[in-house]
């Protein structure tokens, strides 16, 4: 065996000169099918924690748009994060709120209009255009819709900027007031929602600041936190039986099923590059068999064995195979930081960040031997007809 070896290895640079076009597709093959598997596996299973977290997935929405719907007050709420698995309940709240200084307007003749200060609650919050995406705000910060009537807000990120609100005086009175907010970071709202064209976010202290005391008897929706998304139709079943009116929160049908998607597609990638490798040493024993079939018979006259021979076609196809198969790899780990970069998640899963693991060492490996297994079974059938090919044989082809 040791002597096969020694002739695979000295004859290496004629192995790949003759078959580079093979390796080069074979390669490409792999960096593909690497990338989109790793780029699925790896962002899926390393963020599926954050997605719980940090997007609509782990959400219940509670509505009492429904007229048989149990109303949101404060006790019914109470009763809601007192169940299993409910990590918190957050009412929907608005109230009036404007740019107070008409020096902060993006357009000193165009009024931006109503803010309409909302419930800060992360997992429904767009896209941030400036800033982080605070998982909460203090009670002294706000944040502000990127675009609206007379221009963008963005002059306005990282400034403690005056406000005015209507302070309920009585039943129908009310007088204007200020307060000062910081500005900690710009959202996008190209796509409104339920919360309105242009609505801003404070904390549930602020809210209560700006309403004074004058709490709200009810709540048109509610919107509840689960620890998982795998605990979601539980807790579902449970609101339900108490009179909730309950749906899952907008955008968690469509996040799921496109993981669900995501994963159909990784499930695909080690059969192709199985099938891709089998092809692949089919081809090449073929070629290697015919551009061989002299030296073999000389090898054969010289003394080696069938089964030197065979296994001498075995050991250079799978050199080629694993120069393939490593090349492909770090290709695809290329393509899959690209990939990871070009993808927009807050679009897609309403998340901000998504750092794809770029090179997993148990995928690479997998990969690999899918890749040399494939190769050894397709070339398997010629190598053992050379073994039992008489070197006369051989020389007529």
């Amino acid at each position: 065996m040791r002597k096969v070896l020694r002739l695979a290895w000295f004859e290496r640079t004629h192995t790949f000169r003759t078959s580079r076009a093979l390796v080069v597709m074979l390669a490409i093959v792999v960096a593909v099918c690497y990338c989109l598997q790793g780029f699925v596996v790896s962002a899926v299973r390393s963020h599926a924690s954050n997605v719980e977290k940090h997007s609509n997935v782990s959400v219940i929405e509670l509505s009492t748009i429904r007229p048989d719907a149990r109303v949101l007050d404060g006790e019914s709420l109470s009763e809601v994060s007192g169940l299993g698995h409910v990590v918190s309940v957050v009412p929907w709240m608005q109230h009036d709120l404007d740019l107070a200084d008409e020096g902060d307007w993006p357009s000193p003749t165009v009024s931006p209009g109503s803010l309409w200060a909302t419930t800060y609650f992360e997992p429904r919050l767009p896209k941030m255009i400036k800033g982080d995406r605070p998982v909460s705000l203090q009670d002294d910060e706000i944040l502000l819709p990127d675009s609206v009537p007379g221009g963008s807000l963005r002059h306005l990120y990282g400034k403690t900027v005056m406000f005015g609100y209507t302070h309920i005086n009585g039943k129908y009175q009310g007088s204007y007031r200020t307060i000062p907010l910081k500005v900690v970071g710009i959202y996008d709202n190209s796509v409104p929602d339920k919360d309105g064209e242009n609505p801003s976010y404070v904390s549930e202290n602020t809210m209560d600041a700006l309403f004074d005391g004058n709490v709200q008897e009810s709540y048109t929706f509610a919107y509840v936190q689960v620890d998982s998304g795998d605990n979601v139709p539980l807790v579902q079943k449970k609101l339900a039986a108490m009179g909730f009116g309950v749906a899952g929160a907008a955008g968690q049908q469509d996040v799921t099923g496109i993981l669900a998607a995501l994963m159909s597609i990784g499930r695909f990638m080690f059969p192709i590059v199985l099938v891709c490798s089998l092809v692949f040493g089919l081809f090449l024993s073929v070629i290697w068999m015919k551009q061989r079939k002299r030296s073999l018979a000389l090898l054969r006259c010289l003394g080696y064995t069938a089964g030197q021979l065979s296994a001498l076609a075995l050991v250079q196809v799978v050199q080629l195979v694993v120069a393939a198969g490593i090349a492909g790899i770090i290709l695809g780990a290329g393509f899959s930081l690209l990939l990871a970069h070009s993808v927009d998640s807050g679009d897609l899963l309403n998340l901000t960040n998504l750092d794809s693991v770029v090179f997993d060492p148990v995928l690479a490996l997998e990969m690999l031997a899918i890749t040399v297994a494939g190769a050894v079974i397709g070339a398997l059938p010629l190598s053992v007809r050379i073994a039992h090919t008489q070197p006369d044989a051989l020389m007529r082809g």
